[in-house]
C-alpha cells in the first residue's frame, strides 16, 4: 500500500469513527489468544468435533478450547450442534456472523504469510 492509499484509509477511519471504538469492541469478542485460531480452523473445515479442533490447533489446552468455544457461541459466532446420541456427538459450526470474518481472516493470513516470508529471507 502506498502512502496516498494509507492516508485515504486513515481519513476514512477518522471520518467514520463512532463513539465506541470498533477495534476495541471487536477485540473484546475475538481478542483472546485462541479464538481466532478456533475460528480459522472452523473456516477451513466446518463441522469439526472437539478433538478434531484440538488436534488442528495443537498446543491449546482443554480448558482454553472449552472456554473459547463457549464464549464464541455466546457471542453468536459459532453454534454447537448435538446429535443427541449416546455416546454424545457434538460438532461446531460457524454462524453467518462468524463467516463474515472470512475476508478479515484472509487478509490476516496473507499479511502473516508475507511477513513470515520476509523474515525467512533475512
Amino acid at each position: 500500500m502506498n502512502q496516498n492509499e494509507f492516508d485515504k484509509k486513515i481519513k476514512y477511519f477518522h471520518e467514520n469513527m463512532p463513539k465506541q471504538c470498533p477495534i476495541l469492541y471487536s477485540m473484546k469478542i475475538i481478542g483472546s489468544k485462541w479464538k481466532i485460531p478456533v475460528m480459522w480452523y472452523l473456516m477451513l473445515n466446518d463441522g469439526q468435533h472437539y478433538n478434531e479442533l484440538k488436534r488442528s490447533i495443537g498446543s491449546i489446552t482443554n480448558t482454553m478450547l472449552t472456554k473459547s468455544l463457549r464464549e464464541l457461541e455466546e457471542d453468536g459466532l459459532l453454534k454447537r450442534i448435538s446429535k443427541g446420541t449416546v455416546p454424545p456427538s457434538v460438532t461446531y459450526h460457524l454462524t453467518d456472523t462468524g463467516k463474515d470474518l472470512i475476508y478479515t481472516m484472509g487478509d490476516l493470513f496473507e499479511w502473516g504469510k508475507n511477513l513470515m516470508e520476509k523474515t525467512q529471507r533475512n
